[in-house]
């Protein structure tokens, strides 16, 4: 990436997204995407539902066991779970 490329910063409590100015409305969507999981875990464990069980940790170990190869990371994109990307 150019060095004197324009940069757009998006921040809320807990994190900061930054990209290509040109890219803003991409890196603003992400930020919204990661907003609403966190919102919903949030929600599911005020509800009683721990996020071990929203992420369906168990079925990925037990997935694990079959097939090593998927990471905790492709489990949580498979089941919505992703934050971070």
């Amino acid at each position: 990436m150019d060095h004197q490329e324009l940069r757009r910063r998006f921040c809320d409590a807990d994190g900061v997204l930054s990209g290509p100015a040109a890219r803003a409305g991409d890196v603003f969507t992400l930020a919204e995407t990661i907003r609403d999981t966190e919102r919903r875990q949030a929600e599911g464990i005020r509800a009683g539902v721990p996020l071990r069980g929203q992420v369906q940790f168990d079925t990925h170990l037990a997935q694990r066991r079959q097939t090593p190869s998927p990471t905790f990371r492709d489990h949580l994109r498979a089941v919505g779970g992703a934050i971070e990307e």
